[in-house]
């Protein structure tokens, strides 16, 4: 492994990485994103580009130190608090890993080296070259590779975790975080037998401009196939394989039921409804009579749907249409994975939103999301705030819904009170990452639940209210 480190006046590092930050995403301006934050912002993300590995340990747990980084800053997190992130973070990172000269990349050869993270450094080469001689089509080629077949059953694996690396280098036009997603992507082993190879890929995608089934209508049907019903309980779901198999067949058997015409209010159309069903399987999991329940892996199903948006707009509609039905897929399988769990909608997560973040009513100091956005900057969590972000982008969707033509019998998930959700977030998750985490539970400390909570085994030791 290759030691690097570099002190923390030390702005040669921005060139040294190629780092460069864009602009803050149109309509999410907020307070206190300047020039000075994003100074500091490209300077960190440069040093974790050349201090730090993809994986903080050997078990494949993802870095996410510019994902924490880059999500602050976008809602207003002051300088210090940005050089706080950072090192905390970096006590836990392993090194990168050194080039090997031996090893020649190309576009030809690539799957010649997957799934092996001693070449992620040669990986992130050959992807900056391919971003660059790209020249202002980089975004569009860095999709492209990432739906490449080769890429993208390794891309879709790590729940979710090379799609948010994409995501946010589109997000702020930074080819160096870019060519790390790309390369992430590519050490990743497979989390799916066949799901995302190219011929489910297309048994996913048919020709049809039926309306099909809804998200909804599709996830009762999963609760009630055979195959979930049989699913006996297991603490540690994707410990076992029996699980795991037959959670990929349910989602690929149902993926192609939800219909996604090629056409630009089709897609966001689709979008906006598997948006609000990932903040439903966020947020409504929790059965009457116990205490609140916000589980870490169907958490990625939302935190994830946020940079679809961005991916989408680098791809041509049909391409787009595809993107949009593989997220779904992996979506389906978690929540296959997890017991196909019932939703209790509460009359606090279906009141109408009446908070709405708007572009521009930011600036408004009544406004309770900048209290949310404060309460995210400041948490010691690592996935708190990104599941903020999510819930505002749900806000803003939600001011300008996108309605697509489909039948009387096409369920639509109900309003969804976006603030509400990312309210309970801020105040339930208030365990540290960087402590000591039985230590905090004894403190009366709350972090993310794990387990199979769609079976009747798993409550039986859920704290009750």
């Amino acid at each position: 492994m290759a030691e690097h480190s570099h002190d923390d006046s030390d702005y040669s590092v921005v060139d040294q990485a190629r780092m460069t930050l864009g602009h803050a995403p149109a309509g999410l301006y907020l307070p206190g994103i300047d020039g000075a934050t994003r100074r500091e912002a490209t300077r960190l993300c440069a040093r974790d580009y050349l201090e730090h590995h993809v994986f903080f340990n050997n078990r494949g747990f993802h870095n996410h130190l510019n994902h924490h980084l880059l999500a602050v800053f976008a809602l207003g997190a002051p300088v210090k608090r940005l050089q706080d992130i950072f090192d905390l973070h970096k006590g836990m990172q392993r090194p990168s890993y050194s080039l090997e000269s031996d090893v020649q990349i190309t576009a030809d050869n690539l799957a010649d080296y997957v799934s092996d993270e001693r070449h992620y450094p040669n990986f992130i080469k050959f992807f900056q070259g391919e971003l660059e001689a790209a020249g202002e089509g980089w975004k569009t080629a860095a999709c492209n590779y990432f739906m490449d077949p080769r890429v993208f059953p390794l891309g879709m694996s790590g729940i979710f975790h090379p799609l948010i690396q994409l995501g946010y280098g589109l997000e702020f036009e930074s080819k160096a975080i870019t060519a790390t997603a790309l390369a992430q992507a590519c050490v990743h082993s497979s989390s799916f037998k066949s799901m995302f190879s190219r011929d489910t890929v297309a048994d996913m995608n048919p020709d049809s401009s039926d309306s099909g089934l809804s998200l909804m209508q599709i996830l009762d049907r999963i609760r009630k196939d055979p195959l979930a019903v049989s699913m006996e309980f297991n603490p540690v779901p994707y410990s076992n394989s029996s699980i795991t198999d037959s959670a990929e067949k349910l989602a690929t058997k149902y993926t192609k039921y939800w219909s996604v015409p090629a056409t630009k209010d089709a897609i966001d159309a689709k979008y906006q409804e598997l948006l609000s069903v990932a903040a439903l399987m966020y947020g409504s999991l929790t059965r009457p009579g116990h205490k609140l329940l916000l589980h870490f892996v169907l958490m990625h199903c939302l935190t994830s749907a946020y940079f679809l948006p961005i991916i989408l707009d680098c791809l041509p509609v049909e391409r787009q249409a595809e993107i949009l039905k593989a997220h779904c897929a992996a979506v389906l399988d978690a929540f296959a994975v997890h017991g196909s769990p019932e939703f209790f909608v509460t009359p606090e997560v279906s009141t109408v939103d009446t908070h709405l973040a708007v572009s521009g009513s930011t600036g408004d100091a009544n406004n309770q999301w900048l209290d949310v956005f404060a309460d995210s900057i400041a948490s010691n969590d690592i996935h708190v705030v990104k599941v903020i972000r999510s819930l505002w982008r749900g806000s803003l969707l939600s001011a300008f819904p996108v309605r697509h033509a489909s039948g009387d019998d096409y369920e639509l998930p109900p309003p969804i009170n976006w603030l509400y959700l990312a309210r309970i977030t801020v105040d339930t998750i208030t365990a540290n990452n960087f402590r000591d985490m039985d230590e905090q539970v004894k403190e009366g400390k709350r972090f993310w639940t794990f387990g199979m909570l769609g079976h009747d085994e798993f409550w039986k030791s859920y704290p009750k209210e």
